[in-house]
């Protein structure tokens, strides 16, 4: 019997580290997503909002640098862990020493990685290259196997670009899981008006990742809506996926005809 994982995500809450703020403005987020997330501010005076909460994405804005400020709020973070909470940390590019103390503590590290110099620059306002992407990757798998790299596909405004490249520059290396997500258009941003990736260009990757990978491969929760989101869902069934997040009724509806054998989760798709 084929197996797959669903993961709605209702018992991980997602934490910034900076509020609303941050210095990049990405042409494809402009802040936005910051916007639902708890600020750590906002726990401090209330906690009680994360009453059935299992873990946490900490996450947050990026400095110029393109990290996302985590060592100084690292004792307010140690105290919600030690509260039981599982902690799945969402960073930027990291030095040797914020490699360190967050795999001390991270039940899971997800890692968003870009295969493109020229996507780092244009999408993320950021004066990187694949080679610091690269860098934090390795540095933080020498503390720990808990990392998970992203990918999202369309990320030049909905055109594959950068793609292909990080799947080769990945697939060097041995994985537990990779995790897809799919360009989403958001309104006040500088890509409100680009469209999302066509089915037949999310297909092209899904089936080039599973040609490349041997290891789980996730569609995580970002990705978009309407009968595109179906689509997405049934490519990732059809490229073998091992976890499908926040799946839509028709994506329920085929796995249960074709007599899937179905785990649920309802906490972040890498933990």
């Amino acid at each position: 019997m084929k197996k797959i994982k669903l993961s709605i995500t209702k018992a991980t809450v997602s934490v910034s580290t900076t509020g609303t703020a941050c210095a990049l403005d990405c042409k494809h987020c402009g802040r936005h997503y910051l916007e639902h997330m708890i600020s750590l501010s906002e726990l401090a005076k209330k906690e009680s909002i994360l009453k059935g909460t299992k873990s946490l994405l900490i996450s947050g804005g990026s400095t110029l640098e393109g990290k996302v400020p985590i060592l100084e709020h690292i004792d307010e973070i140690k105290a919600l862990k030690s509260k039981g909470y599982r902690l799945n940390f969402h960073v930027g590019l990291v030095d040797e020493k914020e490699a360190s103390e967050i795999s001390k503590i991270a039940s899971a590290i997800s890692f968003d990685f870009v295969g493109d110099d020229e996507t780092i620059r244009y999408v993320y306002n950021l004066d990187k290259t694949v080679e610091d992407y690269i860098k934090t990757f390795e540095l933080l798998r020498t503390y720990t196997k808990k990392i998970y790299p992203h990918i999202t596909v369309g990320l030049m405004c909905g055109k594959l670009g950068h793609e292909f490249r990080a799947i080769d520059i990945l697939s060097r290396y041995d994985h537990e899981k990779i995790v897809f997500i799919v360009f989403i258009p958001t309104a006040n941003t500088t890509f409100e008006k680009c469209s999302p990736p066509s089915i037949q260009d999310v297909r092209r990757v899904f089936e080039y990742a599973r040609s490349k990978f041997n290891c789980e491969l996730i569609l995580g929760c970002m990705y978009p809506k309407g009968n595109l989101r179906d689509e997405i869902g049934f490519a990732a069934i059809d490229n073998n996926f091992n976890t499908i997040t926040q799946p839509s009724p028709r994506v329920i509806e085929r796995l249960k005809n074709e007599g899937y054998s179905i785990e649920w989760s309802d906490e972040c798709c890498v933990l």
